[in-house]
């Protein structure tokens, strides 16, 4: 059973001795009279067998509506003026109305299949005669000004901020193609347009909307065995790498899809809706895990993209390795060799020691006591690890790895190489580099980069996948009014380490005087999209 919101409009006309003009099309003729007219809205939540699968309900919050905002516009587009005068309720524009504070009761009349219904709202002024093409519904908006056509509706942009609240989502007309023709708006005919407010009830026009927004969660379980009994990963929270800010507030589509093109059966026509579309331009890379990380098997919303598989959504994993005491493992990998330290006081120890020792011949610090000089080889706290991809790291060096420097006790000595069985500077000219010390770091450089996992902290990437088939356009991609579930089976890898813990990278003829229209909105149910993951499988 699927849960559906209906708005239900009585426009009526109060009775005049004009006669009406039956136009040759199928719209009436204007013939220059005001009337007053009345806009009754009964919203409603009522559930509806559906036969296709694939489709969840949402939470109270996803399917509550503060306002509904109703566009009007001619055959060609252009706003249509609904008000004649100005509204003398809560309304704005030539050619948009405004349905607000609608308050819910128990339905006791209708049956089981509606569950609440509201009471009717709004007052206006219209035109006698002459109505409206096309309808477009938009729930809990706000316009940017009093008059849209359909095409600046349709360009128009909703905001993270809006669909992020808890409290409303900004839905829109659903979008579909009838054949290869766009439907962007409810057609408004004939048919519609009843000599009775009951007679208008009983037959209203169904307006389908949809969130503009898309919803995306991970589950994941606690932990999950990375190495056969040695290393979890532990699941700290997740976040969204390259999410879209904000989503055109009606979809774009193209009805010349091709199906094999696009990788599955985008649209839908006989449920008023698709999914597939164009999203705005790619999101540029952002930072993660700022101040609002996701707890693992909880949900966030995000705007469409559909820009590819190179630029697609990616759920980013932070987890944490640790033994099977829960213990932080620091893991570091240099010249295909593991070396793990537990609780390391510093970091990189094991790793730091293991280069020490590699270069304790090589490098020697110079100590005199005026009477004694001693050289003694590079010690592990002489080294630092630093984090690569920044411009002073070596070429090839990238974020996820580190290189080595002298530290800063390091920084305080003398240094000196060995050549041949005697002691060198390593700088060239000693004077301008006192105590070699550029020229040691310069020559730290060269050796081969590492894998540090600081206190064992990792990050595993999932691109996030639609409904399309492997190597299909849609095989990647987020959209409108979509759940994207995404459930983690195993993890069998490291994942990718960043060294400073905080950043990622990588990844309507009029034969009547008194006419009467009704409409009833239905909230399209989210589209599950079911991922599930095996994380680096072959590591």
């Amino acid at each position: 059973m699927k849960k559906y919101l209906f708005f239900a409009i009585a426009l009526l006309a109060t009775a005049s001795c004009a006669k009406e003009e039956v136009a040759e099309s199928n719209k009436p003729i204007h013939n220059g009279e005001i009337e007053e007219s009345y806009l009754a809205i009964n919203l409603s939540a009522s559930d509806i067998t559906r036969a296709q699968a694939g489709f969840e309900d949402g939470t109270a919050e996803e399917r509550a509506v503060s306002h509904a905002d109703f566009f009007f516009f001619d055959e060609a587009g252009n706003a249509f003026n609904v008000t004649g005068n100005p509204a003398t309720t809560p309304g704005g524009g030539t050619n948009h109305l405004r349905a607000t504070n609608v308050e819910f009761s128990a339905d006791t009349n209708n049956g089981d299949d509606i569950s609440d219904t509201s009471t009717p709202v709004l007052l206006l002024k219209t035109y006698k005669g002459q109505f409206p093409s096309k309808i477009v519904a938009v729930l809990n908006w706000s316009p940017d000004t009093d008059e849209y056509s359909l095409t600046e509706l349709h360009e128009a942009v909703s905001v993270t901020g809006e669909f992020n609240s808890k409290d409303y989502f900004v839905m829109s007309n659903a979008v579909y193609a009838q054949g290869t023709t766009e439907v962007y708006a409810t057609p408004l005919t004939m048919e519609n347009i009843k000599s009775t407010e009951d007679d208008a009830l009983k037959a209203p026009i169904s307006i389908y909307v949809e969130r503009v927004a898309a919803k995306v969660q991970v589950n994941t379980n606690d932990k999950y065995e990375v190495k056969a009994g040695e290393v979890y990963a532990k699941i700290l929270n997740w976040d969204l790498y390259r999410d879209n800010p904000e989503s055109k507030l009606l979809k774009e589509i193209d009805g010349s899809w091709d199906v094999n093109s696009i990788g599955f059966n985008w649209n839908d026509e006989p449920w008023y809706r698709s999914y597939w579309a164009e999203s705005l331009l790619a999101p540029a890379d952002d930072e993660i895990f700022g101040a609002s990380p996701y707890l693992p098997n909880a949900h966030t919303y995000i705007g469409e993209n559909t820009t590819g598989k190179n630029s697609c959504t990616k759920a980013v994993i932070k987890a944490q390795l640790v033994n099977s005491a829960d213990k932080p493992l620091e893991i570091a990998i240099w010249n295909n060799v593991e070396y793990v330290d537990v609780e390391s006081s510093t970091p990189g120890e094991s790793l730091r020691t293991a280069v020490a020792n590699t270069l304790k011949n090589i490098y020697f610090a110079k100590t005199t006591d005026g009477v004694t000089t001693t050289y003694t080889g590079l010690k592990p706290e002489d080294l630092k690890c630093v984090a690569g991809g920044t411009t002073e790291a070596p070429n090839g060096v990238v974020a996820n790895e580190v290189y080595f420097q002298l530290s800063e006790a390091g920084a305080a000595k003398d240094w000196w190489k060995l050549v041949n069985g005697v002691y060198e500077t390593v700088a060239a000219d000693i004077s301008d580099d006192p105590n070699s010390v550029k020229a040691t770091n310069e020559a730290l450089k060269s050796v081969p980069a590492a894998v540090l996992y600081e206190n064992g902290e990792t990050f595993y990437y999932v691109d996030i996948k639609h409904l399309g088939a492997e190597n299909k356009a849609a095989e990647y991609g987020i959209v409108r009014n979509h759940v994207y579930n995404i459930t983690i089976n195993s993890i069998g890898g490291y994942g990718s380490p960043v060294y400073t813990g905080t950043e990622f990278v990588d990844y309507p003829q009029i034969t009547e005087q008194n006419t009467y229209v009704s409409a009833e909105i239905n909230i399209l149910s989210w589209k599950l999209v079911n991922q599930e993951v095996d994380i680096q499988p072959n590591n």
